[in-house]
């Protein structure tokens, strides 16, 4: 056992669910540095098809527990499927990490200790969230009897206690990919059950970056070619519909951030339609999903 932690300071009450798909050899070294710090790690295949039997064998071997699921059912199914075998052992809290995250040493420590901290100040979290990633501090929502508490949070490094998804349930599903995390922020919020912030943190991409472009002109700034963040084409499909989806489910109770919602995600597209190559791919792939979002369509993207 590595000497950061110490055998027996690795948590059994404590389980971490690990989504991939079609993952790198990055996973094993992800999984083991979780088995460092916990007993019980569950690894979802979302179904990725042949080719990577090896990674999760190497996981398997190295400790995790590991389900392949026969299709790709999508980042919520996915959690849901590993949640529920996690709960097969007594665990009080599940902690869902993307297969590209990788936690510091002490970082389920200290979810816990701020989990903690906020019970004994009269508070029951509904989830914990690090209060930064990558270096970036995270959206705050003021504070409780001394408790920093946080907005909507991304999903990979997030502490979930048992009572929470016994008080409302598991993931929605039917989003596939996409708001899953803040459809559930809210969820839990609606019930009484805040987010509290951890001063944890870990690194986790968002998007890719790629050199803004107009009219076959790369953009400079300051002599360096101009740099703006963009997500693959299909995922603006499930970004636009689910936005709908989720506005739908919580606009009497959360009417701004429906609203702000939708004005950020039309900004970000017309941003990267005016500065970011494949403007007919993401185009065609938001009004596809802004129709079926408006239809009440759920679940994997339909085909044509």
């Amino acid at each position: 056992m590595p000497p950061e932690i110490e055998p027996s300071k690795r948590l059994n009450h404590v389980a971490a669910v690990v989504t991939a798909y079609r993952p790198t050899s990055h996973l094993v070294r992800n999984v083991t540095s979780l088995l460092r710090q916990l007993t019980t790690v569950v690894v979802v295949d979302d179904g990725g098809g042949p080719g990577f039997d090896q990674i999760f064998e190497d996981a398997a071997k190295a400790g995790a527990m590991v389900l392949r699921l026969e299709e790709n059912s999508g980042i919520a199914s996915a959690l849901n499927a590993g949640i529920d075998l996690a709960r097969t052992t007594p665990v009080d809290y599940i902690i869902t990490v993307d297969q590209d995250s990788l936690l510091t040493a002490e970082y389920v420590h200290r979810l816990l200790e701020a989990a903690k901290s906020a019970e004994a100040a009269g508070i029951t979290p509904g989830l914990v969230s690090p209060a930064r990633i990558h270096g970036n501090p995270v959206k705050k929502a003021g504070s409780k009897s001394g408790i920093q508490l946080g907005r909507e949070p991304i999903q990979s490094g997030l502490l979930i206690p048992v009572s929470t998804l016994d008080a409302i349930g598991n993931f929605w599903d039917g989003l596939f990919i996409d708001l899953v995390d803040t459809e559930y922020y809210f969820r839990a919020l609606d019930a009484g059950l805040p987010t509290v912030l951890a001063d944890a943190e870990f690194d986790h991409s968002l998007g890719t970056l790629v050199d803004a472009n107009i009219l076959g002109r790369d953009i400079k700034l300051q002599d360096r070619p101009l740099k703006i963040r963009i997500a693959a084409s299909w995922r603006y499909y499930y970004i636009f519909r689910n936005r709908i989806l989720v506005g739908r489910r919580y606009a009497k109770v959360h009417p701004g951030w429906v609203a702000g919602g939708l004005l950020l995600d039309m900004r970000h597209l017309l941003f990267v339609t005016v500065l970011a190559p494949g403007r007919a791919a993401r185009l065609r792939s938001a009004l596809r999903g802004t129709i079926d979002g408006i239809r009440g369509r759920s679940g994997r993207a339909h085909r044509g």
